[in-house]
Protein backbone atom coordinates (compact mmCIF):
# COMPACT_ATOMS: atom_id res chain seq x y z
CA UNK A 1 0.00 0.00 0.00
CA UNK A 2 1.27 3.48 -0.74
CA UNK A 3 1.49 6.04 1.96
CA UNK A 4 -0.51 9.00 1.75
CA UNK A 5 1.91 11.89 0.40
CA UNK A 6 2.69 14.37 3.33
CA UNK A 7 -0.41 17.43 4.35
CA UNK A 8 1.32 20.74 2.49
CA UNK A 9 2.75 23.44 4.83
CA UNK A 10 0.92 26.40 4.24
CA UNK A 11 3.24 28.57 4.86
CA UNK A 12 5.28 27.53 1.83
CA UNK A 13 2.05 28.07 -0.29
CA UNK A 14 1.94 31.99 -0.80
CA UNK A 15 -0.95 33.47 -1.95
CA UNK A 16 0.60 34.53 -5.66
CA UNK A 17 0.93 31.05 -6.42
CA UNK A 18 -2.74 30.50 -5.36
CA UNK A 19 -3.39 33.35 -7.61
CA UNK A 20 -1.45 32.11 -10.36
CA UNK A 21 -3.26 29.12 -10.50
CA UNK A 22 -6.92 30.73 -10.33
CA UNK A 23 -6.01 32.92 -13.44
CA UNK A 24 -4.43 29.79 -15.19
CA UNK A 25 -7.76 27.73 -14.37
CA UNK A 26 -10.08 30.58 -15.51
CA UNK A 27 -8.32 30.83 -18.80
CA UNK A 28 -7.37 27.26 -19.34
CA UNK A 29 -4.81 28.57 -21.77
CA UNK A 30 -1.22 28.99 -20.61
CA UNK A 31 0.07 31.40 -23.32
CA UNK A 32 -3.61 33.46 -22.33
CA UNK A 33 -2.90 33.93 -18.89
CA UNK A 34 0.67 34.66 -19.35
CA UNK A 35 -0.31 37.25 -20.97
CA UNK A 36 -3.45 38.48 -18.77
CA UNK A 37 -0.14 38.05 -15.24
CA UNK A 38 1.96 40.16 -17.61
CA UNK A 39 4.81 37.49 -17.73
CA UNK A 40 6.33 34.54 -20.27
CA UNK A 41 4.86 31.38 -20.52
CA UNK A 42 7.84 29.37 -19.16
CA UNK A 43 7.88 30.83 -15.10
CA UNK A 44 4.12 30.47 -15.35
CA UNK A 45 4.18 26.81 -15.74
CA UNK A 46 7.04 26.19 -13.85
CA UNK A 47 5.05 27.73 -10.95
CA UNK A 48 1.62 25.58 -12.17
CA UNK A 49 4.35 22.64 -11.39
CA UNK A 50 5.55 23.86 -8.15
CA UNK A 51 2.08 24.19 -6.59
CA UNK A 52 1.20 20.76 -7.34
CA UNK A 53 4.43 19.31 -6.11
CA UNK A 54 3.68 21.61 -2.80
CA UNK A 55 0.17 20.22 -2.71
CA UNK A 56 1.22 16.15 -4.23
CA UNK A 57 -1.60 16.10 -6.53
CA UNK A 58 -2.30 17.06 -10.27
CA UNK A 59 -4.09 20.07 -10.61
CA UNK A 60 -4.79 20.25 -14.32
CA UNK A 61 -4.66 17.41 -17.25
CA UNK A 62 -3.29 18.43 -20.42
CA UNK A 63 -2.79 17.13 -23.86
CA UNK A 64 -1.30 18.78 -26.97
CA UNK A 65 -5.22 20.21 -28.02
CA UNK A 66 -7.07 20.78 -24.67
CA UNK A 67 -6.72 21.31 -20.78
CA UNK A 68 -8.79 20.60 -17.98
CA UNK A 69 -8.72 20.91 -14.14
CA UNK A 70 -9.23 17.88 -12.60
CA UNK A 71 -11.12 16.85 -9.56
CA UNK A 72 -8.47 17.86 -7.00
CA UNK A 73 -8.36 21.44 -9.59
CA UNK A 74 -12.11 21.88 -9.23
CA UNK A 75 -12.39 21.63 -5.21
CA UNK A 76 -8.46 23.47 -5.39
CA UNK A 77 -10.71 26.49 -8.01
CA UNK A 78 -13.81 26.45 -5.74
CA UNK A 79 -11.86 26.91 -2.56
CA UNK A 80 -8.98 29.71 -4.20
CA UNK A 81 -11.78 31.44 -5.05
CA UNK A 82 -13.35 32.30 -1.67
CA UNK A 83 -10.12 32.43 0.01
CA UNK A 84 -8.50 35.21 -2.24
CA UNK A 85 -11.54 37.50 -1.68
CA UNK A 86 -11.99 37.00 1.46
CA UNK A 87 -7.72 37.74 1.79
CA UNK A 88 -8.57 40.93 -0.71
CA UNK A 89 -11.70 41.75 1.46
CA UNK A 90 -9.17 42.01 4.71
CA UNK A 91 -6.75 43.91 3.09
CA UNK A 92 -9.38 46.41 2.03
CA UNK A 93 -10.15 46.52 5.10
CA UNK A 94 -6.94 46.91 6.75
CA UNK A 95 -5.98 49.80 4.40
CA UNK A 96 -9.33 51.60 5.30
CA UNK A 97 -8.74 51.36 9.09
CA UNK A 98 -5.05 52.84 8.30
CA UNK A 99 -7.18 55.63 6.45
CA UNK A 100 -9.47 56.51 9.51
CA UNK A 101 -12.26 54.64 7.12
CA UNK A 102 -12.62 51.83 8.80
CA UNK A 103 -12.85 50.50 12.37
CA UNK A 104 -14.78 51.42 15.43
CA UNK A 105 -14.68 53.99 17.64
CA UNK A 106 -15.90 53.94 21.54
CA UNK A 107 -17.40 57.48 22.69
CA UNK A 108 -18.00 58.42 26.10
CA UNK A 109 -20.31 60.75 26.68
CA UNK A 110 -22.36 63.06 29.05
CA UNK A 111 -26.29 62.23 28.49
CA UNK A 112 -26.84 66.15 27.48
CA UNK A 113 -24.74 65.87 24.83
CA UNK A 114 -26.84 63.38 22.88
CA UNK A 115 -29.32 66.53 21.63
CA UNK A 116 -26.28 68.87 21.48
CA UNK A 117 -24.97 68.09 17.97
CA UNK A 118 -22.72 64.60 19.03
CA UNK A 119 -25.03 61.98 17.46
CA UNK A 120 -25.40 64.45 14.11
CA UNK A 121 -21.58 64.43 13.71
CA UNK A 122 -21.31 60.41 14.44
CA UNK A 123 -23.97 60.34 11.82
CA UNK A 124 -22.17 62.48 9.39
CA UNK A 125 -19.05 60.98 10.08
CA UNK A 126 -20.14 57.03 9.46
CA UNK A 127 -22.52 58.10 6.02
CA UNK A 128 -18.99 59.77 4.66
CA UNK A 129 -17.04 56.39 5.71
CA UNK A 130 -19.15 53.45 5.82
CA UNK A 131 -16.53 51.08 7.10
CA UNK A 132 -16.07 52.82 10.31
CA UNK A 133 -18.66 51.90 13.65
CA UNK A 134 -19.29 53.37 16.63
CA UNK A 135 -20.57 52.87 20.68
CA UNK A 136 -22.06 55.33 23.01
CA UNK A 137 -21.30 54.83 26.95
CA UNK A 138 -22.71 57.20 29.07
CA UNK A 139 -20.16 58.50 31.68
CA UNK A 140 -19.59 61.97 33.85
CA UNK A 141 -16.49 64.09 33.21
CA UNK A 142 -14.66 62.71 35.72
CA UNK A 143 -15.45 58.83 34.81
CA UNK A 144 -14.32 59.79 30.91
CA UNK A 145 -11.12 60.96 32.08
CA UNK A 146 -10.07 58.11 34.03
CA UNK A 147 -11.60 55.70 30.88
CA UNK A 148 -9.38 58.10 28.46
CA UNK A 149 -6.15 57.42 30.33
CA UNK A 150 -7.33 53.65 30.95
CA UNK A 151 -7.87 53.34 26.86
CA UNK A 152 -11.09 52.20 28.22
CA UNK A 153 -12.97 54.62 25.29
CA UNK A 154 -11.17 56.19 22.23
CA UNK A 155 -12.37 59.57 22.61
CA UNK A 156 -14.69 61.43 25.84
CA UNK A 157 -17.83 64.22 24.87
CA UNK A 158 -18.34 66.72 27.66
CA UNK A 159 -18.82 70.67 27.74
CA UNK A 160 -16.18 71.99 30.25
CA UNK A 161 -12.96 70.25 28.88
CA UNK A 162 -11.89 73.77 28.15
CA UNK A 163 -11.88 75.07 31.55
CA UNK A 164 -10.03 72.11 33.26
CA UNK A 165 -6.36 71.19 33.39
CA UNK A 166 -6.41 67.17 31.62
CA UNK A 167 -2.86 65.96 31.46
CA UNK A 168 -1.68 64.04 28.95
CA UNK A 169 -5.44 64.89 26.87
CA UNK A 170 -6.63 67.44 24.25
CA UNK A 171 -9.97 68.62 23.42
CA UNK A 172 -11.59 70.24 20.53
CA UNK A 173 -15.07 71.87 20.32
CA UNK A 174 -17.42 69.38 18.59
CA UNK A 175 -20.28 71.36 18.50
CA UNK A 176 -21.47 75.29 19.43
CA UNK A 177 -24.67 76.19 21.63
CA UNK A 178 -25.48 78.30 24.46
CA UNK A 179 -27.11 77.81 27.80
CA UNK A 180 -30.53 79.46 28.07
CA UNK A 181 -33.03 79.55 30.82
CA UNK A 182 -36.20 77.27 31.42
CA UNK A 183 -39.34 78.50 33.07
CA UNK A 184 -42.88 77.52 33.40
CA UNK A 185 -45.49 78.79 30.90
CA UNK A 186 -46.81 81.17 33.69
CA UNK A 187 -43.46 83.06 34.27
CA UNK A 188 -43.70 86.83 33.97
CA UNK A 189 -40.45 86.48 32.37
CA UNK A 190 -41.90 83.35 29.79
CA UNK A 191 -42.61 85.33 26.96
CA UNK A 192 -39.43 87.39 26.75
CA UNK A 193 -35.90 87.32 25.12
CA UNK A 194 -32.30 88.11 25.50
CA UNK A 195 -33.13 87.50 29.81
CA UNK A 196 -30.34 88.78 32.20
CA UNK A 197 -29.02 86.28 34.59
CA UNK A 198 -28.81 88.35 37.44
CA UNK A 199 -32.70 89.05 36.71
CA UNK A 200 -33.84 85.72 37.83
CA UNK A 201 -31.97 85.63 41.42
CA UNK A 202 -34.69 85.68 43.19
CA UNK A 203 -36.39 82.21 41.60
CA UNK A 204 -35.80 79.02 42.87
CA UNK A 205 -33.60 76.90 40.89
CA UNK A 206 -33.63 73.58 40.27
CA UNK A 207 -30.10 72.29 39.49
CA UNK A 208 -28.42 69.43 38.44
CA UNK A 209 -25.55 67.92 41.20
CA UNK A 210 -22.47 70.28 40.96
CA UNK A 211 -19.93 67.49 41.00
CA UNK A 212 -16.39 68.46 40.33
CA UNK A 213 -15.82 68.45 36.04
CA UNK A 214 -19.44 68.63 35.94
CA UNK A 215 -21.99 70.40 34.01
CA UNK A 216 -24.22 70.91 37.70
CA UNK A 217 -20.95 73.04 38.67
CA UNK A 218 -20.67 75.11 35.50
CA UNK A 219 -24.00 76.26 35.79
CA UNK A 220 -23.55 77.28 39.63
CA UNK A 221 -20.44 79.06 38.73
CA UNK A 222 -22.40 81.05 36.16
CA UNK A 223 -24.67 82.63 38.82
CA UNK A 224 -21.80 83.10 41.39
CA UNK A 225 -20.14 85.14 38.14
CA UNK A 226 -23.29 87.40 38.11
CA UNK A 227 -23.28 88.04 41.63
CA UNK A 228 -25.88 85.87 43.51
CA UNK A 229 -25.86 82.47 45.23
CA UNK A 230 -28.94 80.31 43.25
CA UNK A 231 -31.59 79.32 45.74
CA UNK A 232 -32.26 75.87 45.47
CA UNK A 233 -35.59 74.27 45.78
CA UNK A 234 -34.48 70.67 44.19
CA UNK A 235 -31.76 68.76 43.27
CA UNK A 236 -31.87 65.87 40.71
CA UNK A 237 -29.97 64.03 38.63
CA UNK A 238 -31.33 63.63 35.28
CA UNK A 239 -32.27 67.03 32.87
CA UNK A 240 -35.94 65.27 31.70
CA UNK A 241 -36.75 65.62 36.11
CA UNK A 242 -35.57 69.33 35.97
CA UNK A 243 -38.12 69.76 33.16
CA UNK A 244 -41.04 68.07 34.90
CA UNK A 245 -40.49 70.14 38.06
CA UNK A 246 -40.27 73.20 35.82
CA UNK A 247 -43.38 72.55 34.11
CA UNK A 248 -44.76 72.20 37.82
CA UNK A 249 -43.84 75.40 38.58
CA UNK A 250 -41.36 73.74 41.47
CA UNK A 251 -38.93 76.49 39.92
CA UNK A 252 -36.72 77.11 36.82
CA UNK A 253 -33.36 76.08 35.70
CA UNK A 254 -30.80 76.29 33.30
CA UNK A 255 -30.05 73.97 30.38
CA UNK A 256 -27.77 73.83 27.11
CA UNK A 257 -30.72 75.29 24.71
CA UNK A 258 -30.07 72.15 22.23
CA UNK A 259 -33.00 70.53 25.08
CA UNK A 260 -35.18 73.50 23.76
CA UNK A 261 -35.61 71.06 20.07
CA UNK A 262 -38.09 68.80 21.94
CA UNK A 263 -41.12 70.02 22.51
CA UNK A 264 -41.28 69.72 26.61
CA UNK A 265 -44.95 70.32 27.74
CA UNK A 266 -45.30 73.13 30.01
CA UNK A 267 -41.84 74.97 29.91
CA UNK A 268 -40.02 77.87 27.48
CA UNK A 269 -36.56 77.98 26.76
CA UNK A 270 -35.53 81.49 26.67
CA UNK A 271 -32.49 83.22 25.65
CA UNK A 272 -30.11 85.00 27.82
CA UNK A 273 -28.26 88.10 27.69
CA UNK A 274 -24.83 87.44 26.46
CA UNK A 275 -25.80 83.76 26.45
CA UNK A 276 -23.01 81.79 27.94
CA UNK A 277 -21.39 79.08 26.40
CA UNK A 278 -22.38 75.28 26.17
CA UNK A 279 -20.17 73.64 23.32
CA UNK A 280 -19.48 70.38 23.79
CA UNK A 281 -16.04 69.30 23.25
CA UNK A 282 -14.63 66.02 22.20
CA UNK A 283 -11.40 64.53 24.16
CA UNK A 284 -8.37 62.22 23.12
CA UNK A 285 -5.19 61.21 24.12
CA UNK A 286 -2.89 63.01 21.41
CA UNK A 287 0.07 60.33 21.85
CA UNK A 288 -2.70 57.38 20.96
CA UNK A 289 -4.97 58.79 18.66
CA UNK A 290 -6.42 56.28 16.48
CA UNK A 291 -6.67 56.53 12.61
CA UNK A 292 -10.33 56.38 13.03
CA UNK A 293 -10.31 59.55 15.58
CA UNK A 294 -8.04 60.94 13.51
CA UNK A 295 -10.07 60.85 11.17
CA UNK A 296 -13.60 61.83 13.08
CA UNK A 297 -11.50 64.80 14.46
CA UNK A 298 -10.76 65.83 11.03
CA UNK A 299 -14.04 65.60 9.84
CA UNK A 300 -14.79 67.77 12.91
CA UNK A 301 -12.37 70.72 11.58
CA UNK A 302 -13.31 71.04 8.10
CA UNK A 303 -15.85 73.74 6.70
Amino acid sequence: MSQPHALPDPGRINFRLLHYFRVVAEEMNFTQAARRLNMSQPPLSKHIKELESQLGVVLFKRTTRSMTLTPAGRTLLRNVERLLDQADSALHQVQQMGRGEGGHMVVGMVGTSAWGGLIAALRRFSEQSAGVTWSLNELTPSQQIAALQKRHIDIGVWREAQQQTLPGLTCQRLASESIAVVLPLDHPLAQQENIPLAALQNDSFIVLPPHEASLGLYLHNLCLQQGFLPDVAYQVNEPQTLLALVAEGCGITLLPDSYGRIPWPGVRFCSLQQAPPADLYAVYRADSVTPVVQAFLERLRAP
